[in-house]
């Protein structure tokens, strides 16, 4: 397996559409109280927020390619905005997981608001997604505060 991270401009951010709406569509199937918001969330919704707080700050994007078909399995999409770093997005197809590449994206990103002196770092983890908290938790992250919200 030949598997590198291919770091690309914000300009290029549609190269992730077809990765950004299998991660939407896990959402959607986990979603407990707040399907119709992934039911209606676009990825041209999602860009139009995402350039928005690109115009305020910087963007990086990573995506993993595997170069032995040429397809692009997985990404991580980060932000500085205000002395805040954010993990945006991360996302791995599933038969690629096992390989550790989410390791590989998330330093990657930690790195880069190292370098950024970046120190105040959020990750926003969808409700009823909880088999993705230890993953961030060997990272460094916890629930901070629960923020709730009404249909």
């Amino acid at each position: 397996m030949n598997i590198c991270i291919v770091e690309k401009d914000i300009t290029e951010i549609e190269l992730i559409k077809p990765l950004w709406e299998q991660l939407n569509s896990i959402h959607l199937d986990k979603s407990i109280y707040f399907k119709n918001k992934f039911k209606n969330h676009t990825f041209d919704k999602r860009m139009e927020s995402i350039y928005k707080k690109a115009q305020k700050g910087i963007m990086k994007l990573d995506i993993l390619l595997d170069n032995d078909t040429g397809n692009y399995i997985g990404y991580c999409l980060s932000s500085i905005e205000d002395n805040l770093g954010e993990i945006e997005s991360i996302y791995i197809e599933n038969q690629y997981r096992k390989f550790r590449l989410g390791d590989k994206l998330m330093k990657n990103a930690l790195t880069w608001f190292e370098s950024n002196t970046i120190t105040n770092i959020e990750i926003n983890v969808v409700y009823a997604n909880d088999k993705a908290l230890p993953f961030y938790e060997r990272y460094g992250f916890h629930v901070g505060n629960y923020i709730l919200k009404r249909n």
